[in-house]
């Protein structure tokens, strides 16, 4: 949810203690719509 609503993937990492990204991806669901927001909001 953390991710859904702005938090960037390094803070959600070191919020649940993984020591790899990879990790915190593994358990990571993104919300399409989300992405598709971001990817306006940034070109």
């Amino acid at each position: 949810m953390a991710i859904d609503k702005g938090m960037p993937i390094e803070q959600v990492q070191r919020l649940l203690g993984h020591v790899r990204i990879d990790t915190t991806l593994r358990y990571a669901i993104v919300n399409q719509n989300n992405v598709k927001m971001a990817y306006r909001k940034f070109i």
